[in-house]
C-alpha cells in the first residue's frame, strides 16, 4: 500500500466513530480476557511458590486496588493528554505485565505483574471509555456503550478457556508470551491511527450541581458491580452445595451470566438512545436482578437455576448501561469525559472490591441463603430508590 493510500486510510478511521468503537471494543476485550485467562492459572502459582491460598487472593485482588486508585488519575491524564496517548501506554503496559507474570519466579513479581496490569486497565479503560463519549453522536452513545461494555463479557468467558488451552498445550511461558504480544501490537495500531480528540488543561472532576446526578450513578454503579463482587465467589459454593456442580457446570454458568449481558447491554443501551427510559430500565433491572437472585436459590433444578442466573445477567446489564451516556452528559459540556469514566471504573471497582468481603462478614454470622436473601433486599431497595432520585433528576 503507497503512503498516500495509507494515510487515507488512517484519517478515515480516524474520522469514524464506528472504527473507533471496533478499536476501543478491541482493547477493552484484550484487558479482560487476559484478566480471565489468570484465572485457571491462578491455583499453580499457590503450590509452584509454596504460599498459602490467601497470599495468591491477595495478589488477585491488586488488580481491583490499583483500578480503584489510579481511575480517576488516569481520567483527568487523558483529558489533558488526549486519549490516545494513554491508550497506547495501557496497552504497552498490558503487554509488560502479561510477560512478566510469565517470567515470574516469586511472590514479589507475581505482585509487581498484577500492580502494572491494575494500571494499565485504569489507562484503557478510563481513555478508551472517554474516547467513545468524543467521538460517538449522542444520539447513539448508549448503544455504543452497551457494545463496548459487552466485550467485557465476551472477554470474561474467552479468557479462562484461553488461558487453560495454552496452559495445557502451549506450556507455562507461552501462555503468557503470546497474549503479551498481541497486547503490544494493538497498542501499536492504536498509536498508528491519529485520533483527535479535545484537551482541557484544567479538567472539571466535580462540576458545579453535578453531586446529586453523580451521586445517583454511583448508586447504581457500585450497586451492579457489587452483585458481581457477591455472585463471583459465592454462587459457586452455592451450586456446588446445591447441586454437586462440577467446575465445567459452574464454568458454564458464568458463561451463562456473560452470555446474558453481552445480549442485554446494547439492546438497553438502544432503548435509551430511542425513548430515553432511564426511569424504567435502572430501577427495574435493579429490582429483576433482585428477583433472579431469589429464584436461583430457591431453585430445584440446575436448569432453573441456569434461567434465572440469565435474568440476572439482564437485570444488571438493563441497570447499568444507562449510567455510561448519563455520565458522557454530566460532563460534555466541560470537555472532561476522562474524569466521567475515571469515575465510572472508581465506583465499579470499589463495590467489585466491597462484595466479597461484605459477604465474608455476612457468613461469618450467617447461612449462604442468608447473604443472597439480603443481596436481593438491597438492590430492590437500590431500585426505589433510584426510581424516586431519577424522577427528581429529570434524566430521560
Amino acid at each position: 500500500m503507497r503512503t498516500g493510500e495509507l494515510r487515507c486510510l488512517r484519517e478515515r478511521i480516524a474520522a469514524s466513530p464506528d472504527a473507533i468503537l471496533v478499536m476501543v471494543v478491541l482493547v477493552i476485550f484484550m484487558d479482560m480476557m487476559i484478566y480471565g485467562l489468570l484465572i485457571p492459572i491462578f491455583p499453580q502459582y499457590a503450590s509452584s511458590l509454596s504460599v498459602e491460598e490467601s497470599v495468591i487472593g491477595v495478589i488477585f485482588g491488586l488488580y481491583a486496588a490499583m483500578l480503584l486508585v489510579f481511575s480517576i488519575p488516569m481520567g483527568l491524564l487523558s483529558d489533558r493528554l488526549g486519549r490516545r496517548p494513554l491508550i497506547v501506554v495501557g496497552m504497552l503496559l498490558l503487554a509488560l505485565a502479561t510477560a512478566l507474570f510469565g517470567l515470574s519466579s516469586t511472590v514479589l513479581h507475581l505482585a509487581a505483574a498484577r500492580t502494572v496490569q491494575g494500571i494499565s486497565a485504569a489507562a484503557t479503560w478510563s481513555a478508551g471509555l472517554a474516547l467513545i463519549a468524543d467521538t460517538c453522536d449522542p444520539a447513539r452513545l448508549g448503544e455504543k456503550m452497551g457494545i463496548a461494555l459487552s466485550s467485557v463479557g465476551l472477554g470474561t468467558v474467552l479468557g479462562p478457556v484461553a488461558g487453560g488451552l495454552l496452559f495445557e498445550y502451549a506450556g507455562y511461558t507461552a501462555t503468557f508470551i503470546l497474549p503479551a504480544i498481541l497486547a503490544a501490537v494493538i497498542g501499536l495500531l492504536v498509536l498508528a491511527v491519529p485520533v483527535r480528540t479535545p484537551r482541557r488543561e484544567s479538567p472539571h472532576l466535580l462540576p458545579r450541581g453535578a453531586l446529586p446526578n453523580l451521586a445517583v450513578c454511583a448508586a447504581v454503579i457500585v450497586a451492579v458491580s457489587g452483585t458481581y463482587g457477591v455472585i463471583d465467589p459465592y454462587l459457586p459454593v452455592h451450586l456446588y452445595a446445591a447441586f454437586s456442580a462440577s467446575p465445567g457446570m459452574i464454568g458454564g454458568m458464568f458463561a451463562v451470566l456473560a452470555a446474558a449481558a453481552i445480549i442485554a447491554q446494547p439492546a438497553a443501551g438502544r432503548i435509551y438512545d430511542r425513548c430515553g427510559g432511564s426511569r424504567c430500565l435502572i430501577p427495574g433491572g435493579l429490582v429483576l436482578a433482585g428477583a433472579a437472585i431469589l429464584a436461583a436459590v430457591e431453585a430445584e433444578t440446575i436448569l432453573i437455576t441456569a434461567v434465572s442466573v440469565f435474568v440476572l445477567g439482564v437485570g444488571l446489564g438493563s441497570a447499568l448501561v444507562p449510567v455510561m451516556p448519563v455520565l458522557a452528559e454530566i460532563y460534555r459540556s466541560h470537555g472532561s469525559q476522562g474524569a466521567a469514566y475515571g469515575i465510572y471504573n472508581t465506583f465499579y471497582s470499589a463495590g467489585l472490591s466491597a462484595g466479597p468481603f461484605a459477604g465474608a462478614v455476612v457468613l461469618a454470622r450467617w447461612a449462604l441463603p442468608t447473604l443472597f436473601l439480603l443481596l436481593a433486599v438491597i438492590l430492590a431497595a437500590a431500585g426505589v430508590l433510584c426510581w424516586s432520585a431519577i424522577g427528581r433528576a429529570g434524566w430521560r
